[in-house]
């Protein structure tokens, strides 16, 4: 057999040391340590010890069958599970009650030691080794270890402080059970490898710590069941896990060993011991009883002596024995479905199927007879015997109870009828007829209940009271019936006397205060379409409270939205506002307007407005193309927040009109682009201009909402971070810290729905604290508004709603809450007419209609525009962008010259490029107006050393005059100068390469205009140079233009000569004579090439110039 004994894993008393041969240097974590508190090795955990939640309180259950509720009447205590805890509640003589609550961590270590005879090893595979195990090497391997180890782990102060990640999955609670003796509490899990906890009921006991562990079973636990002397224990699989186990329990430490094992691998709906060696097992064709042998144990005063004349030591433990078990006859019986067995004495039980037939079991001589003694007449459920066993009560469908005297159903000796006529054993009015009975239970002169709407009752129908007028309930614990969908905080004071308010998805909403206390019940009609249409069944998806709490809003499936007054709890406006189900609701509310906003799959948004005469629609904005998941209400009102699937968050301010401000419309200004798809998003009461968000890559991403900056992200990650989930329902709470002198602390709160945990994050994205107890998905959550402490309220889809309370100090034991139930309020009638059936409203602003109203921050209109004589405002001035030219796209990259490229200009427009590169700031402006400015990029000291750039024209055009360039120079002498050089570049590289003839008079013209231009030019030269002259100028600039001059005489006394040489080898020569002579070829290149280097130099001095 398997033992828990984390002790055994290979860890070291030294925590530093690995077991490698290596020794770990402490880090250096940021984050608090507590003293004497010790970590995983290798591993810095971002948890705080100091702060952690504790569950105060849950309200509904998860019983469905017997086998999850039990009782001790004479304690007064029953006990039921509730998604993953166990719930013991204890009344007293006046019916209040308090609840203790039950529940471990997967990694939770138990704290009662093992006894064991073989080696311990990981309890994960005990399950799995017992599974493919046969009877007759159980009996030869030895016991099954059970709890294990040391109370106190190697990484924490207590077990429960060992880490887990989200991988971890939590499992639900299927049974539980109280010992005879009050002392334990046996509660089993679901799933794969499930455990059967033991915890201890006293008062000072830890709630969270169980004192045994028993992992035999591989399958899920069925059922738990103690004896009637709290010796044993006996817990059974589900028909895939296939085994009964009995437990030998230590009624002093606690401890726990394998007595006795079994197979059974029938489908079983009961387990009930009829007494301390008898156990009884029904279920599908299946009713059978199972026999305890008792371990032989030698007297102290009697040890044998060994030859050798040593005593031997203290008898070791016995090995695990098979169970043996026979089944009973069934006769006609043999197709029936047995669901419920109660004791009546050691030898005789009885048990009803689900059709209604009551039998006893009759095992006085050990031949475990089963008769029929009658019939109830409706289908059962469960059945309980008083503690006298003078009367069984026998609950079924539909709220059928029925009173029978034991006598006479023992004393019978043929069988009823089948069915009995119903005036044998009148029903009882037992609540609702659409609720089943599914577990029940005596309790003196009470009958305790729990029904299929998950509410808990008690009602006098003792053996004084009158069987067909039973009085009225003294306890009734409301619940939901159907998944519990969302949790909402009301404003105090209010009409309703209520703090919070839960809704599910048939419509009922249930008013709550700040004691977990109902105060009243508000039901939602749905229209409900005809099946033939082929439409799925409506649900009421979201529910809202007016900040003034004077009216609900309710949107459903089908996509309509429904205002509720709080004071006759009637509707008084439906509409169908989308044609998708309602994803949320918001609502702003001030003195002198209110608005209702609601978001759906069809992509739409919708706004209405209160007026006078009742709601109207002012708005339906349409800008998503995604299916809107969130809506938010920022700024009082002057915002409106939306996410969509699309990966966008619309940011929107109000506008109003002129002449009444009450006329709102909403105008979008900002987009926010993400990289995933938006989950969930809120904002601070006192940071409105902080969007907090959290995506489906894990990811919370913090925004500024003027700007749509990012301020923040960061992933929602375990202890270890190694493990990320995603978070819904955020929200940010405050509480001071554990100095009451500190500054308020923020926290940020969400639910996971990866591990079905709810987190606490510090504002920085440290995980402060982190527990669960919902074995479905979390719904949603709310923190209750309180000076002293932090209480937050968690709905899941199990129908339970759980209450938490964040402790900064260290955790001491769970305090017992009170809880009393009041009665509910009636119903309001549905609506004559199905607002479903309608088509829904849109009305989207047109261009006209959105020019009436203004902004905040537009100026107000001096005069009305109705008034004839009134002059209209002025528009706001408008930047007219430039148009970039073509040649300033390349001159981003800054310092890089370009190369001389002999494009020619554009025609027909004027040359504004070297004005517009004054300042590239201004020539290479964004197109998109709204974008976030990117920050400066840092330049290397390489392109820091870099003379600043001449503007791109120049520095393509190479131009050869000086001085400033004017914005406009077309027709100019420095245009013309340009356009000359251009031309002669061109005609110099065409005739090199080219064998075409040139006429001689062509080649005295260009002769003649070259020397004319060179000296047009040198006389221009003179005249600038006595200019300064005369002007008293200090700065003479002889040696400049002489050298101009030179330059431009030997530039025009090369072309002369080239063009003689031309001619002196022919002018008219052929292209045959031209190539027969390589040697020329040669010659007249090399000088074509020296003649286009001293040009190109004359032209960077001329363009230096």
């Amino acid at each position: 057999m398997a033992a828990t004994t984390p002790s055994s894993h290979s860890r070291t008393a030294n925590p530093a040391h690995t077991g490698l041969g290596l020794k770990l240097t402490p880090s250096n974590s940021p984050f608090h340590r507590p003293p004497g508190g010790s970590r995983s090795p290798g591993k810095s955990s971002r948890v705080s010890t100091d702060a952690c939640l504790s569950l105060k309180g849950i309200t509904g259950t998860t019983t469905c069958v017997p086998s999850a509720f039990d009782c001790l009447p004479a304690a007064r205590s029953f006990a039921y599970i509730a998604g993953a805890a166990a719930v013991l509640v204890r009344l007293d003589e006046r019916q209040r009650m308090s609840q203790q609550f039950f529940r471990a961590r997967p990694t939770a270590v138990p704290l009662a030691a093992a006894s064991s005879l073989i080696s311990p090893s990981t309890p994960t595979h005990a399950g799995a080794e017992v599974r493919n195990r046969t009877l007759t090497p159980l009996r030869d391997v030895g016991v099954s270890a059970i709890g294990a180890g040391s109370p106190i782990g190697d990484w924490g102060d207590s077990p429960s402080s060992k880490t887990w990640t989200a991988r971890e999955r939590i499992k639900a609670a299927t049974c539980v059970a109280l010992s005879p003796d009050g002392r334990f509490l046996a509660l089993g899990e679901t799933g794969y490898n499930p455990r059967v906890l033991i915890f201890s009921t006293a008062s000072d006991a830890p709630p969270d710590t169980p004192v045994a562990i028993i992992v035999e079973h591989t399958f899920g636990v069925s059922a738990v069941a103690w004896s009637t002397d709290s010796r044993y224990l006996a817990t059974l699989g589900t028909s895939q896990d296939g085994y009964l186990h009995v437990f030998t329990v230590n009624a002093r430490t606690g401890s726990v060993r394998l007595h006795a094992s079994n197979k059974c691998t029938s489908f079983v709906n009961s387990l009930v011991w009829l007494s301390r060696s008898t156990v009884v097992t029904a279920g599908t064709r299946h009713v059978k009883v199972w026999r305890i042998e008792e371990p032989r144990s030698l007297s102290p005063s009697k040890q044998r002596v060994i030859l050798d004349g040593n005593t031997p030591g203290p008898p070791q433990s016995p090995m695990p024995r098979s169970l043996p078990g026979r089944n009973c006859l069934l006769g006609p019986l043999l197709e029936a479905t047995f669901s419920c067995v109660a004791r009546l004495s050691d030898n005789q039980g009885l048990a009803c199927s689900q059709r209604g037939a009551i039998c006893l079991i009759d095992d006085r001589d050990a031949t475990q007879k089963l008769s029929k003694v009658g019939h109830a007449g409706f289908p059962v459920t469960c059945m309980a015997v008083d503690l006298d066993g003078h009367y069984a009560w026998i609950g079924g469908k539909d709220g059928n109870l029925r009173k029978l005297a034991v006598a006479e159903l023992i004393s019978s000796q043929t069988p009823p009828p089948s069915p009995s006529p119903p005036s044998v054993a009148p029903a009882l009015p037992l609540g609702r007829d659409d609720s089943d009975i599914v577990a029940m239970a005596v309790m003196g002169e009470d009958l305790l209940t729990i029904d299929s709407n998950h509410a808990i009752k008690t009602v006098g129908c003792g053996r004084s009271a009158d069987p067909e007028k039973p009085r009225p309930a003294s306890l009734e614990l409301l619940a939901h019936k159907d998944p519990v969908l969302g949790v909402r905080l009301l404003p105090r004071p209010n009409v309703l006397d209520a703090s919070y308010f839960t809704w599910s998805s048939d419509g009922t909403v249930l008013l709550w205060d700040g004691e977990d206390k109902a105060r009243g019940r508000l039901a939602v009609a749905l229209d409900q379409m005809l099946a033939a249409e082929g439409e799925v069944a409506n649900e009421l998806r979201m529910v809202r409270a007016s900040p003034r709490a004077d009216f609900f809003a309710t949107g459903d499936r089908y996509g309509v939205l429904k205002i509720i007054s709080c004071a006759t709890k009637e509707s008084t406006y439906d509409v169908r506002a989308h044609s998708g189900e309602v994803q949320d609701i918001v609502i702003h509310q001030s003195d002198i307007l209110t608005l209702v906003a609601s978001c759906a799959r069809d992509r739409t948004i919708q706004l209405f407005r209160k007026n006078r005469d009742g709601w109207t629609l002012a708005q339906t904005l349409n800008e998503h193309t995604g299916s809107v998941c969130g809506l938010l209400f920022a700024d009082d009102g002057d915002k409106l927040l939306s996410c969509s699937g699309d990966r966008t968050i619309v940011v929107r301010e109000v506008a109003r009109k002129s002449t009444d401000d009450s006329h709102v419309a909403y105008l979008p200004v900002r987009t926010l682009s993400l990289k995933s798809t938006p989950v969930s998003m809120t904002t601070s009461a006192d940071l409105q201009d902080v969007l907090v968000v959290s995506t489906v890559d894990r990811q919370v991403h913090e925004y500024d909402v003027p700007s749509g900056r990012i301020l923040m992200s960061y992933r929602a990650t375990d202890q270890d971070g190694n493990d990320a989930v995603v978070l819904d329902a955020l929200l940010v709470a405050k509480q001071k810290a554990r100095d009451r002198a500190a500054s308020t602390t923020c926290v940020l709160a969400g639910v996971s729905t990866t591990d079905k945990s709810i987190r606490i994050y510090d504002r920085l994205g440290g995980l402060i604290s982190r527990e669960w107890g919902h074995t479905e998905g979390i719904t949603s959550l709310e923190c209750l508004d309180a000076p002293d402490k932090m209480t937050f309220i968690s709905t899941g889809n199990d129908a339970t709603i759980m209450t938490w309370e964040m402790n900064w100090d260290p955790p001491a034991k769970v305090q017992l809450v009170e809880d009393e139930a009041d009665e509910l309020c009636g119903e309001p009638s549905p609506p004559k007419e199905m607002t479903a059936a309608r088509a829904p409203l849109r009305r989207v602003l047109s261009k006209a209609e959105l020019a009436e109203f203004r902004r905040r921050s537009e100026p107000e209109a001096l005069t009305p525009l109705s008034t004839s004589t009134s002059k209209r405002n002025p528009s706001p001035p408008r930047a007219v962008r430039k148009r970039p030219s073509k040649y300033s796209l390349g001159s981003i990259r800054s310092g890089v010259p370009l190369p001389p490229t002999p494009n020619p200009p554009l025609k027909g427009r004027a040359n504004t490029s070297p004005a517009l590169d004054q300042d590239d700031s201004s020539a290479h402006t964004s197109p998109f107006r709204d974008r976030s400015p990117s920050p400066t990029s840092q330049k290397s000291p390489r392109q820091q050393e870099l003379p600043p750039r001449r503007p791109s024209y120049d520095a393509r055009s190479r131009s050869k005059s000086a001085g400033p360039t004017p914005v406009s120079d077309f027709g100019s002498l420095n245009m013309s100068t340009e356009q000359v050089c251009r031309t002669l570049r061109a005609y110099r590289k065409k005739l090199g390469p080219s064998a075409e003839a040139v006429r001689p008079e062509k080649i005295k013209e260009l002769e003649k205009e070259l020397a004319l231009t060179a000296k047009c030019l040198g006389e221009r030269m003179l005249a600038a140079r006595a200019a300064p002259a005369e002007a008293g100028s200090s700065a003479p600039r002889t040696a400049d233009e002489t050298a101009l001059v030179q330059l431009l005489d030997t530039y025009s006394a090369r072309l002369v000569e080239m063009i003689d040489e031309r001619m002196a080898t022919g002018g008219t020569g052929t292209r045959s004579r031209k190539g027969s002579d390589p040697e020329a070829h040669k010659v007249r290149a090399e000088e074509k090439g020296g003649l286009r280097a001293e040009a190109y130099r004359a032209a960077e001095a001329l363009a230096q110039r």
